[in-house]
């Protein structure tokens, strides 16, 4: 029984995903540099998949993600560096999400559906062009624990951020970011290093909620922040219900 499938083509198109319909025990689906431009119709098969990770592909649009909705145990769902430009409302059913990661693309908004995701908890948006966070975000999340808003163009951040109590990780580096709310302080996780900004940024804060900040508290543990590529392109160990494979040939499955 196959229940993980890791695919590098090198950047060269997978022309065919027809054979995944046939795989419905798959747990974990890594399809990278496919050339992929919307998301797989063979997906709507895996209803047992957990971990989904279609990173560097040439998607632009998710309007497929309703199709999605019945993978209940879908938790990481990985979509950095394509050229994504728009979130659907259509993400708000894919209930048991604990990783979103959409980092590198060309976000301008997030939907009011994002936000109803209870169960997140890592939310990785760097690299976009967000201009601006909505505060539902701070009262729907509450389970978040990493959130990366890094290299957007955020020019304030909405009160509130202190409801995301179980919060340890907070990067807002290289926005456009003025000054920094001091409710920041209110959010214990973030002690001890655990708000990412530049130094003049941080000084800007009042004098005790720098002194609490740099308090050590807690730390994220199991959330830490992984690379957004494999460690290795190449695949030593193939176990009955592992197959790895890396192709430059135009290639289907």
């Amino acid at each position: 029984i196959l229940v993980r499938l890791e695919v590098s083509n090198e950047g060269t198109r997978l022309l065919a995903l027809t054979g995944l319909k046939r795989m419905s025990d798959m747990t974990e689906l890594l399809l990278q540099d496919c050339q992929l431009e919307r998301l797989p119709s063979a997906l709507v098969a895996l209803a047992n998949l957990r971990s989904l990770d279609l990173q560097h592909n040439n998607l632009r649009t998710l309007e497929e993600l309703l199709t999605l909705s019945h993978l209940r145990r879908l938790s990481t769902f990985r979509l950095a560096y394509n050229r994504i430009l728009s979130l659907p409302a259509s993400v708000g059913m894919l209930r048991g999400l604990e990783l979103l990661d959409l980092s590198n693309n060309q976000l301008r908004s997030l939907p009011p559906a994002l936000f109803t995701l209870r169960c997140l908890r890592k939310l990785l948006l760097s690299g976009n062009l967000l201009e601006s966070l909505p505060p539902e975000l701070f009262n729907g999340c509450l389970e978040l624990r990493i959130l990366n808003v890094a290299h957007n163009s955020l020019c304030s951040l909405p009160r509130g951020i202190s409801g995301l109590s179980q919060l340890c990780r907070l990067d807002l580096r290289s926005n456009c970011l003025e000054e920094l709310p001091a409710e920041l302080g209110c959010c214990p996780g973030l002690h001890a290093g655990g708000l990412l900004v530049e130094d003049w940024l941080f000084h800007s804060l009042p004098l005790n909620t720098r002194d609490v900040l740099s308090h050590p508290h807690s730390t994220c543990g199991a959330y830490s922040e992984e690379r957004s590529r494999p460690e290795s392109d190449s695949f030593p160990y193939f176990s009955p219900t592992l197959w790895s494979f890396s192709s430059a040939l135009e290639s289907q499955i």
